[in-house]
């Protein structure tokens, strides 16, 4: 084998072998991107459901003091009660 031939040999098995490489790091690349893009989903998917958490809460804290409201209230402020808490029950099914 000429000293040509055995320089195009080797280059070519070094070309081969980045390629492997470069396909190694493609695909681990894309695995990265593809857990970067499932944790940023699963990142907005827990902001959502604290935030729905939260809205939640507030409800039946709300819900807690228009009870306590009632269970304190006199014949005349039941009434005036009960329109607000038909209300607040309205504003919360939509």
């Amino acid at each position: 084998m000429s000293l040509k031939d055995t320089l195009v040999d080797k280059l070519e098995k070094q070309v081969d072998s980045w390629e492997s490489r470069l396909e190694t790091l493609k695909a681990q690349f894309n695995e990265h991107k593809a857990k970067a893009q499932n944790e940023k989903a699963t990142d907005d998917l827990k902001d959502k459901t604290k935030e729905r958490i939260g809205k939640l809460q507030d409800d039946i804290d709300g819900a807690r003091d228009k009870l306590k409201e009632l269970k304190e209230s006199g014949e005349s402020r039941f009434k005036e009660l009960r329109g607000q808490v038909e209300d607040w029950f309205n504003d919360r099914k939509s």
